[in-house]
């Protein structure tokens, strides 16, 4: 039986018409968006059975990961970064940076380096600011050209983080009213402070980050006059005027501890309007929380760009520690290619998915063949995907979509060629296909071409294979995924049918 044409709807889709609104463009996407990121750890040599340091320019295979994913962004943090001694402070020196930073020269990566803010009562860290001075400014000496920000601290708006009646950390980030976390934001402000101009101090103009929070809730909110503002919002507000911060940072995982979650559920979930669209924290199953895209831009980040800083995902996944069997599944690459291009649409600096060795959340992990290299899960897939269409600026899109088929689009071009990415999140026994039509964005389209995410077959989102433009994508060599060619009416614009559970990618010519 002969395949349908290029473009040809199956009998059964569901018609979806999208329209680019080329007259109202959104936001620039930045150049480094898309990143990944890691603990602190993995600055030390033999760092989670790695012989040597994980970043280093000569480990190839992550080396050709990271560009053939499109990486742009590497953050160095996690809840290491204040259980560890800063580095330049034990036997080794700078060498954990230096290669660092030469592993970033040459993957094409900017970093977003975390420096220690907690310096324990018990076991103080001697004169932390001039410890973060002496790295802040070899880093900017040696390395700044590579170097998005740094950061100071990891989550410390939570209630474990602060000093507190029985509970005696660091003495100088403490809890105003005991066992309301929000009261310790005063003092945290105040040593965040200190560090942050010892930093100007000894790297002049190095751009700052902060305050790369991890409640976004009730945990974050203050009695009296602050109550109801989370230390993401405060912190831009009090930080604003100062010059020196390049993003206001926070971490994300949607579907927060997944308890008895099964692989089922979670993909459902993972792939749920609720966590796209969702006004309000939810439930999925009983006794979980998720906390959908639109409720956190609106309570934490709507506020951080109404002070005019942007804001980015610093520590981002679908949930903590993840669900076996959809963390790692195909239902992961949908999942993260929707999610970088909502936040994109929504004035996101980048988003960075945390990358922990040993949880089903990571992106990149150690070949299970053996021999020292490394391999993607699905989620790689869909960060390639979002590189590869995410170049210019987001152009608002509308969609019709009668039959209410789960489908979402976006736009990102400029003048004269744009990319729109189609993604059918309709997945099961049932799942529809979508008989795409997309209304010519620029005066007349001249050419177009797709790219087709897919896992195992249309409609399972359940397994661990994927493909983008036909190929995989390995640390060994190039990725070689290829463009088809689209048929595209200057009038009537461009047709395409996208399958259950896969995506489109596609790139329009336009002429006039």
């Amino acid at each position: 039986m002969s395949s349908p044409l290029p473009g040809a709807a199956p009998p059964g889709a569901h018609p979806v018409t999208i329209t680019i609104d080329a007259e109202h463009p959104g936001p620039v996407v930045p150049a480094d968006f898309a990143g990944l990121s890691f603990e602190r750890g993995p600055l030390n040599p033999g760092n989670a059975g790695v012989a040597g340091n994980l970043f280093q320019p000569a480990n190839n295979s992550l080396v050709t990961l990271f560009r053939n994913l499109g990486l742009g962004n590497l953050r160095i943090g996690g809840g290491t970064v204040d259980q560890l001694i800063p580095a330049g402070t034990g036997s080794d020196g700078f060498t954990g940076i230096d290669n660092l930073f030469a592993f970033a020269a040459v993957a094409g990566v900017k970093v977003i380096y975390s420096l220690r803010l907690l310096s324990p009562g018990a076991q103080p860290i001697g004169d932390l600011q001039a410890v973060h001075a002496q790295a802040a400014g070899y880093i900017w000496q040696h390395y700044q050209q590579n170097l998005a920000s740094f950061a100071i601290g990891n989550e410390p708006d939570w209630h474990a983080y602060h000093t507190y009646p029985g509970h005696p950390l660091d003495p100088a980030i403490f809890e105003e009213v005991p066992g309301v976390p929000g009261s310790a934001y005063p003092s945290y402000l105040t040593h965040w402070r200190d560090i942050a101009d010892a930093v100007a101090g000894a790297a002049p103009g190095a751009p700052l980050s902060g305050p790369d929070t991890g409640a976004y809730s009730k945990l974050t909110y203050t009695p009296g006059p602050g109550n109801g503002v989370s230390w993401t919002e405060r912190l831009a507000r009090d930080e604003r005027d100062s010059g020196r911060i390049a993003h206001i940072t926070q971490h994300y995982y949607v579907g927060d501890s997944p308890g008895e979650t099964t692989a089922q559920q979670a993909i459902s979930n993972m792939l749920s309007r609720e966590w796209v669209n969702g006004t309000a924290i939810g439930t999925q199953p009983a006794g979980t929380t998720y906390t959908p895209y639109l409720w956190l831009y609106e309570n934490n980040f709507a506020p951080v760009a109404a002070a005019g800083l942007r804001y980015r995902l610093t520590e981002s996944n679908d949930y903590l520690v993840g669900v076996p069997g959809a963390s790692n599944a195909f239902a992961s690459a949908l999942w993260a290619l929707d999610h970088l291009h909502w936040w994109a649409a929504h004035g996101a600096a980048g988003v960075n998915f945390h990358n922990r060795r040993g949880l089903c959340t990571a992106t990149i992990v150690p070949d299970p063949a053996g021999g020292g290299g490394y391999v993607i899960n699905p989620k790689g897939y869909g960060i390639k995907a979002f590189t590869l269409g995410s170049a210019g600026q987001v152009k608002p899109t509308q969609i019709q979509n009668p039959d209410g088929i789960n489908v979402t689009a976006y736009c990102v071009g400029g003048a004269g060629e744009d990319y729109v990415t189609v993604i059918n999140k309709a997945h099961g026994a049932d799942a529809g296909d979508a008989a795409v039509t997309i209304v010519p964005p620029g005066p007349g389209v001249q050419s177009a071409e797709i790219m087709t995410l897919a896992g195992g077959q249309p409609g399972d989102a359940r397994g661990a294979r994927a493909t983008l433009g036909g190929a995989t994508i390995t640390g060994d060599t190039t990725w070689d995924g290829e463009w088809s060619t689209l048929p595209a009416d200057p009038r009537a614009g461009i047709s395409l049918t996208v399958k259950a559970t896969t995506a489109a990618i596609v790139r329009t010519q336009s002429g006039g």
